[in-house]
C-alpha cells in the first residue's frame, strides 16, 4: 500500500494510537504528518507504506484551525483538561479582540505552552511540567496568515486561524486575551486543513477500519510537476542512473504506468531519482 489516509481525529484520541491502529490494519509502515493534541480534533494525515518517505516534504505546510476560547479563565494547560489557575470577572467585547488582532498577524514570536510535546534536553515539556520541574522553553517564530473572530456570548469567542506549521493555538488565544487585559482557555480546537489535506477529504478511524475510506494516492496530493516515463527509463532511474526528460528543471513526481516511481530532481533536463517509492505488483 502506498498513499495517505486523512483521519478526522476525534476529541480525546491520541495521535500515536491512531497511527498504530492504521499500522495494525494495513501491516505497513505508517506515520502521521503532524500531531494533534488529544483534546484537538480534525485533520490528521497518516502516510502509509513508502509514502512515509515524504514526511519532510509535508513537515512545514501551513494549517487552518477552528477554535473556541473562553476569556477570563486560565488553566495550567491552556485547555479544558487542566486545573483552573486564574479566574477573572470580565465582559470582553468582540471589538476589543478585533482591535488587537493586527498585532498577531504576520510573523510573530511565540513561546509554546509548558504542557506541550516540545523536547527539552531529550524530555517532553509536558513530562517535566507534570513532575513539577521548571523548564525553559525558547520562543519560536511562527506566521499567522489570517485570523478572524466571532462572538458566541458569555466571553466565548470563535476563531478561524490560518497559520504556519508549529503554531500553538492555545498559546495564541491566551496571548490575544492578554492583549485585551485578561487570559483565556481554549475549549475546542478543530484542524480544518494541513497542507493539501482538508477536513472534506477526511474519514473517521472507524470508516477506515470498515474499509469505507479512500486511500489518497501520492499523485493526488503532491502539487508538483508529474512526469510519466516508460519501463526502460524507469529501470534506469531505479538503478540510480540519470535520464533525459523534457522537464527543464526542478522537482517532479515520476510515474511509470500511472504508478508513483518516486520524487526526482531535474537540472537542464537531466533527471535523477531522489526518493524511491516504487512498489512491485503483488
Amino acid at each position: 500500500m502506498l498513499g495517505f489516509y486523512i483521519v478526522n481525529k476525534a476529541t480525546g484520541t491520541n495521535s500515536t494510537k491512531v497511527v498504530s491502529a492504521i499500522k495494525h490494519l494495513t501491516h505497513e509502515k505508517c506515520g502521521h504528518l503532524g500531531t494533534l493534541d488529544p483534546l484537538a480534533a480534525g485533520v490528521l494525515p497518516v502516510a502509509v507504506g513508502k509514502a512515509t518517505k515524504l514526511f519532510d516534504y509535508f513537515l512545514n505546510k501551513d494549517k487552518k484551525y477552528y477554535a473556541i476560547g473562553l476569556f477570563g479563565v486560565e488553566t495550567e494547560t491552556l485547555d479544558s483538561a487542566g486545573k483552573v489557575i486564574n479566574r477573572q470577572n470580565v465582559n470582553i467585547q468582540k471589538s476589543q479582540i478585533e482591535a488587537v488582532l493586527p498585532q498577531f498577524c504576520g510573523k510573530i514570536k511565540q513561546i509554546p505552552p509548558k504542557y506541550s510535546a516540545i523536547k527539552i534536553n531529550g524530555q517532553r515539556a509536558y513530562d517535566l511540567a507534570r513532575e513539577g520541574k521548571e523548564a525553559l522553553i525558547s520562543w519560536r517564530e511562527i506566521e499567522i496568515f489570517d485570523i478572524s473572530v466571532s462572538e458566541k456570548g458569555n466571553n466565548l469567542f470563535e476563531f478561524n486561524i490560518h497559520c504556519s506549521s508549529g503554531t500553538y493555538v492555545r498559546t495564541l488565544i491566551n496571548d490575544i486575551a492578554k492583549a485585551v487585559g485578561t487570559f483565556a482557555t481554549t475549549i475546542c480546537i478543530i484542524r480544518q486543513s494541513s497542507g493539501p489535506f482538508t477536513i472534506e477529504m477526511s474519514n473517521t478511524l472507524e470508516d477506515i477500519k470498515n474499509g469505507n475510506a479512500k486511500l489518497y494516492g501520492v499523485e493526488e496530493v503532491l502539487n508538483i510537476q508529474k512526469i510519466e516515463i516508460e519501463n526502460l527509463p524507469a529501470k534506469r532511474l531505479l538503478a540510480g542512473q540519470t535520464i533525459i526528460t523534457d522537464f527543464v528543471g526542478g522537482e517532479s513526481l515520476i510515474l511509470n504506468n500511472k504508478k508513483p516511481l518516486g520524487l526526482a530532481t531535474t537540472k537542464n533536463k537531466h533527471t535523477k531519482l531522489t526518493i524511491n517509492m516504487w512498489e512491485e505488483d503483488k
